[in-house]
């Protein structure tokens, strides 16, 4: 699963736009939820009770085909990992721990900021082809790219603080309560360009998962 994952890590992000139309054409979509870390400290994909942290989501689409939306995004919140107990005790070399936990048992944790904004294309399921452009639910598939801002929350230097630069991509379903209104679901994941913000570097970027619901409106 985490060859997977990291193969299609080119997947990402944590927001869906809505699913606009030839008269709704610009759309405005506002959701929360939570991002995992998945990287050289570990991974808390999938793991329910393991390094969980809240995020708030934003995205404004426009309608460009019937099968094609485009999109901006941005969100904020906690990007980070803390070590199940069988880690926190496992001796590894100073070089493969972070700049604040040399001298610590165990490889460390990272604790920060995430701010990020993008783009992304958002193909839609229910355009007339596969499922009616009509239908109230609506999934789709999204991919695009983003800059990140990583600061160091608590300032524990264990994350290198900066802009890095993120491949995005997800899908997310949109059930309609009324014409304009919708509720969703998404999921999205960041692959990073970089194998350097946690310090440690083992030829594996780091990526996030988000998970997020979402409210969503079409404006005009």
């Amino acid at each position: 699963m985490k060859s997977y994952l990291l193969s299609l890590g080119f997947i990402f992000l944590a927001i869906g736009a809505i699913a606009q139309t030839a008269t709704n054409k610009l759309g405005l979509n506002i959701g929360g939820g939570f991002q995992q870390y998945h990287g050289d400290l570990g991974s808390a994909l999938y793991k329910k009770y393991i390094s969980s942290y809240g995020t708030i989501n934003i995205s404004v689409g426009y309608y460009l085909t019937k099968s094609v939306d485009a999109c901006i995004f941005g969100f904020i919140g906690d990007y980070g990992y803390c070590q199940p107990e069988e880690m926190k005790n496992k001796e590894v070399p100073d070089a493969d721990k972070c700049i604040g936990c040399v001298g610590r048992v165990g490889m460390g944790n990272l604790n920060s900021r995430i701010a990020s904004g993008g783009v992304f294309l958002k193909y839609k399921i229910a355009n007339g082809f596969l499922l009616s452009q009509n239908a109230k639910l609506k999934p789709h598939i999204y991919g695009g790219v983003s800059i990140n801002r990583l600061t160091d929350r608590m300032k524990k230097k264990c994350i290198a603080v900066g802009d890095y630069y993120t491949v995005n991509a997800g899908l997310g379903l949109q059930y309609y309560l009324c014409e304009k209104v919708n509720i969703g679901y998404n999921i999205g994941f960041g692959y990073f360009t970089t194998d350097k913000i946690d310090f440690i570097s083992r030829g594996k970027n780091d990526l996030y998962m988000q998970n997020t619901l979402n409210l969503g409106i079409d404006l005009f």
